[in-house]
């Protein structure tokens, strides 16, 4: 019993890290969808969108964690997300 709520304590403490994970893999499925809809590799401002949240969430986790080496990487790509997104948002006007 001690064991299931220490996992359960365990997931929670884990659980922003869990789903800037999960949004991170998921920007990748949404990028291969939209690639095969359009029928040509596609890396949309959607894709940049969820890649940016992910990385708002994993950088915090750095944080949280302790981790420098998370916490920089993280948000140095999530410095380079907004500047897709400026790119693409500039490239519609």
């Amino acid at each position: 019993m001690d064991l299931i709520a220490g996992l359960f304590t365990d997931l929670r403490a884990e659980l922003i890290g869990l789903v800037g994970g999960a949004i991170f893999l998921g920007s990748w499925f949404l990028q291969a969808w939209e690639s095969r809809r359009a029928g040509q590799p596609v890396v949309s401002f959607r894709f940049f969108s969820l890649r940016f949240l992910a990385c708002v969430l994993l950088t915090y986790e750095g944080l949280r964690t302790g981790s420098l080496s998370v916490t920089i990487v993280m948000s140095a790509t999530g410095a380079l997300m907004l500047y897709n997104m400026m790119l693409i948002r500039q490239g519609k006007r």
